[in-house]
């Protein structure tokens, strides 16, 4: 029983296995990029239309923005400038950014209690979340 069984499958899978193609089989070409198959065998680079897909240079929301206008650390360190800009008595100092995090240092010249820099802190804090609102931002504020 179990030669049989066993014969009984080697034989299908001879004969889904055909040794010599049908008679007019062709292949289908592929494209230069492979991806794309063409229906008339003997496409080539050359005869193909390059302008039939437009280039896209944000297809993917995961890759670095590739158009000329990208955002970069300065234009994100000039948010943060303006966020504080309408206040005389601050200006923004060193700033560090590690991935999604931001440490920022302010300078003030005012002279303020424990609790009016806490709340001061809060304030500033809430301005450059607003501007920046997919960073982590810690502030610290320092008299001048």
């Amino acid at each position: 029983m179990k030669k049989l069984l066993l014969l009984s499958i080697f034989s299908l899978c001879l004969t889904g296995c055909q040794m010599q193609a049908r008679e007019g089989y062709e292949p289908q070409a592929e494209d230069i990029n492979g991806t794309r198959l063409m229906k008339d065998g003997h496409a080539t680079y050359e005869n193909q239309e390059l302008a039939d897909e437009p280039y896209v240079p944000n297809q993917n929301p995961n890759f670095i923005d590739l158009t000329e206008s990208r955002p970069d650390l300065g234009s994100d360190q000039n948010k943060l400038e303006e966020a504080i800009m309408d206040e005389e008595e601050l200006s923004l100092g060193p700033v560090m950014m590690f991935g999604n995090k931001i440490h920022v240092t302010v300078y003030t010249t005012e002279d303020l209690s424990k609790k009016e820099k806490k709340q001061r802190v809060k304030e500033i804090h809430e301005k450059m979340i607003t501007a920046l609102p997919r960073y982590r931002i810690d502030v610290e504020l320092k008299q001048k």
